[in-house]
């Protein structure tokens, strides 16, 4: 769990400070958020997913493991991300994040796909929370910028 507060805060706080809008308050509570809310559901998801691969041959498992995880880091994800970040730091919510996450996410789709097939094939279960944070984190960098870029 301190990982995940570690990773997402910190890379959250990089990104508000490459775009001038750094505060404790939006570090402190993506760390919040990436130890409790994302320290739970991505490695249960990541270790369901991995049972439901065992029974696959070798390359549909990974085209599987790596699809999967697409699936479930899609544009609701990045806008709930979204919406945390402007919760923390006290902006107007309106529906645009929604048209924010699509854009995000189509853009982040190639990078995505490579890297997530790389955390999910490579990278053992017990490991792929860390590295899939450490990734995430980069694209919360990338969902920032976009947030801003698109709002």
């Amino acid at each position: 769990m301190a990982k995940g507060a570690v990773v997402f805060g910190l890379f959250d706080a990089f990104a508000a400070l490459v775009l001038g809008d750094f505060s404790f308050l939006r570090m402190f509570g993506i760390a919040l958020i990436g130890s409790t809310v994302y320290a739970i559901e991505i490695p249960s998801y990541f270790a369901w997913i991995e049972q439901l691969s065992l029974s696959m041959d070798k390359w549909q498992s990974k085209v599987f493991k790596t699809l999967m995880t697409v699936v479930y880091f899609n544009p609701i994800w990045i806008a709930r991300h979204i919406f945390f970040i402007y919760v923390f730091t006290q902006q107007t919510i309106s529906w645009t994040i929604l048209d924010t996450a699509w854009k995000s996410f189509l853009y982040g789709a190639p990078i995505s796909l490579f890297f997530n097939y790389i955390i999910q094939n490579h990278i053992t279960v017990k490991h792929r929370f860390m590295a899939s944070s450490m990734f995430s984190g980069c694209m919360a960098i990338f969902y920032a910028v976009f947030a801003h870029l698109f709002k």
